[in-house]
């Protein structure tokens, strides 16, 4: 683990993206208190930013990441836009040194991945990615659970995501360039890298895996008369081998009919938990359940477990779960805010956030021996850090 430089003071964020990043992210950052503000936002041209920074009440429009990156003003970078583009947009910034808030996927290979890990260690900065799902409430009670013995000795760990945005393409949606290849996207590499960070985060180091990863749905229909060739995986189903023995599954697709939804689920030799949500997991939609193992009962019995106020307090102000459930922003705003208070904490204390950039590269790692697998059809360890 490296240590980060610690620093006194207001936190001032610089937002790169007036899309994602100026919905869910900026109104996040802005829960946080008096001692984090946004001060600047950059978009590709002057005029754009101008507009973003009039409409969000935002002081300083940069229409250069460089100029931005390199302002001795700005403490932290949260950057958005595409994997491609990002993988620049942070190396200016951690140069710049620069803390650097990072969406997912976190860079567009694990080579890249590497690089900026070693740069963020180098600079001595803080680096954390947007794994909404370790900020959701339910999952922390979750983790709090299995680390109290809840499930006794973990046997098998099943997370699946499954939803449907190409099947058919929703009206407007602004991501159909996830299915155009040299982007850094695919299910594998975006729903993926989420599940990872979750599974990760509650049950430990995944060793080994096997995966098969494929385009099911070969031609979108993006409107009437008008189609495109997907170039970009849209299912990745994989079996997964955890450090502390447990046996597990991971499946995913983004051109599932119906949309059920995201949850995990994990049995041990004492019980039975398992975490529910529709569309991205957000505090509107979650539930979680539990059950213990019982004698002669041969139906679920699994009940809802209540998650505590003190999960939905941050720096001693309770978060109503009804605010930014917003399904258009994916319901994230909450858990946004949980993984802002842990970063911002450590930026003035060092150490590591949760979501850190070393995190994001062991699941780089993942997702590459996922891909390997694939071609070579074998059980595959992610590579060696």
């Amino acid at each position: 683990m490296s240590e980060t430089k610690a620093r006194a003071g207001k936190l001032r964020v610089g937002i790169i993206s007036a899309n994602w990043g100026a919905k869910t992210h900026l109104p996040a950052w802005r829960m946080l208190g008096d001692d984090v503000e946004v001060t600047a936002i950059c978009t590709s041209r002057q005029e754009t930013a101008e507009a973003a920074a009039r409409e969000h009440g935002i002081a300083r429009p940069f229409w250069s990441y460089e100029a931005m990156c390199a302002d001795p003003d700005i403490d932290v970078i949260d950057a958005g836009t595409s994997p491609v583009l990002r993988e620049k947009l942070v190396t200016a910034a951690l140069k710049g040194g620069k803390h650097v808030f990072n969406q997912l996927p976190f860079a567009p290979s694990r080579e890249a991945a590497e690089r900026l890990v070693k740069l963020q260690r180098d600079k001595g900065v803080t680096g954390a990615v947007a794994a909404s799902v370790v900020g959701l409430p339910h999952l922390s009670l979750m983790k709090e659970m299995i680390d109290e013995g809840y499930l006794g000795e973990v046997f098998q760990v099943h997370c699946h995501w499954q939803m449907s945005y190409f099947l058919p393409v929703i009206p407007f949606f602004p991501y159909v360039w996830f299915g155009k290849a040299g982007h850094g996207v695919s299910v594998t590499r975006n729903h993926g890298s989420h599940m990872l960070h979750a599974l990760w985060h509650v049950f430990g180091r995944i060793e080994s895996v096997v995966g098969r990863i494929e385009t099911q749905l070969k031609t979108w229909e993006l409107s009437p008369g008008e189609t495109m060739t997907v170039e970009t995986d849209d299912t990745c189903h994989a079996l997964l081998r955890f450090a502390n023995g447990a046996m597990g599954t991971l499946a995913t697709s983004w051109t599932a009919a119906d949309s059920p939804g995201f949850w995990i689920e994990a049995f041990g030799s004492k019980g039975r938990l398992r975490l529910e949500a529709l569309r991205y997991p957000s505090v509107a939609t979650a539930r979680l359940y539990a059950a213990k193992a019982a004698l002669g009962t041969m139906a679920p019995q699994g009940q809802e477990v209540p998650v505590p106020e003190r999960l939905f307090t941050v720096r001693g102000k309770v978060l109503d779960p009804s605010v930014g459930a917003d399904p258009s922003t994916g319901g994230q705003l909450l858990s946004m805010v949980r993984l802002f208070d842990t970063f911002a904490t450590t930026v003035r204390s060092g150490g590591e956030p949760l979501a850190s950039f070393a995190r994001a590269l062991e699941v780089e790692r993942v997702i590459g021996a996922l891909y390997e697998s694939n071609v070579r059809k074998a059980w595959v360890e992610p590579a060696a850090g």
